[in-house]
C-alpha cells in the first residue's frame, strides 16, 4: 500500500492578508515590534529571555543568516527560536512517486528547505512543527508537508522530545507548492498580520537527466 502525504494542498497555501488564516501564534500580538524608529531599544513584538533580540518585523536575510523570532503557542507559552535557514532545493516531483497525490498534489512544485535551529527559551517546543513558510510567487504562504512514514530526502519532522533551551538541531521540511508555484522567499510570520521574516537565496534546480551515450 502507499503510503500517505499529511497534506491539504488547497487548504496548504493561505493568501497574504487573508480572513480566518491561522499562522503559528494566532491570538498573538497583531503587529510587529511596539518600538518605533530609532528607539535604541524598541519592545519586542513578545516577551523574550533577557539577551535575546528579535529580528525586526520585514526583515529580509539571505541564506546562512541567522534570526531570532517568537512565537506564542496554544498553551500561552512563547516559543522562541533562532533559525539560519542554509538551503533551498527544487525537488523532481518523482520523489513522491510512492506517496498518493490527488491531481492538486501532482501539479505541484515540490521544495526541500533546509535550516538549523536553536531553542532560545523557556518553552520545551518537542513535538512542534518549526513555524516556516515558503512564500510562492503569488505572494501565499505554503505550509511544510508530513509525512506518516519516512521519507528519507527530507525528513520533514516536528522538532524532537525534549527540545528544550539550549538545543540545536538541523531540519529538512518539505513543501508542496500548488499550480507549479515557485519558491520565492522562506517566511516566518507570528500572526496573520505579521510582518514576515524572510530568507531569499539561490534554489538548487533539479539535476537534468544524463544523456546515454552513443552505442
Amino acid at each position: 500500500m502507499a503510503a500517505v502525504l499529511v497534506a491539504v494542498l488547497l487548504l496548504a497555501a493561505c493568501n497574504v492578508g487573508a480572513s480566518g488564516d491561522n499562522g503559528p501564534g494566532a491570538g498573538g500580538p497583531s503587529s510587529g515590534s511596539d518600538g518605533t524608529a530609532g528607539d535604541a531599544d524598541p519592545t519586542p513584538y513578545l516577551p523574550v529571555p533577557d539577551g535575546v533580540v528579535l529580528a525586526d518585523p520585514g526583515s529580509e536575510l539571505g541564506l546562512g543568516e541567522s534570526a531570532s523570532i517568537a512565537w506564542k503557542l496554544e498553551d500561552g507559552q512563547v516559543g522562541v527560536l533562532a533559525v539560519k535557514v542554509r538551503k533551498l532545493v527544487h525537488a523532481k516531483i518523482s520523489d513522491l512517486a510512492n506517496w498518493q497525490l490527488d491531481k492538486a498534489g501532482r501539479r505541484s512544485s515540490l521544495y526541500y528547505v533546509t535550516a538549523t535551529v536553536a531553542n532560545l527559551g523557556d518553552a520545551d517546543l518537542g513535538g512542534l512543527r518549526v513555524p516556516l513558510f515558503v512564500l510562492d510567487g503569488a505572494g501565499a504562504f505554503v505550509e511544510s508537508s508530513e509525512f506518516k512514514t519516512d521519507f528519507d530526502p527530507c525528513p520533514s519532522l516536528s522538532l524532537p522530545a525534549g527540545f528544550v533551551a539550549g538545543q540545536k538541531v538541523t531540519i529538512c521540511q518539505a513543501y508542496l507548492v500548488p499550480k507549479h508555484g515557485k519558491l520565492a522567499a522562506v517566511a516566518f510570520r507570528a500572526t496573520p498580520k505579521f510582518n514576515p521574516v524572510r530568507w531569499v537565496g539561490k534554489v538548487q534546480e533539479p539535476k537534468p537527466p544524463r544523456k546515454s551515450g552513443k552505442s
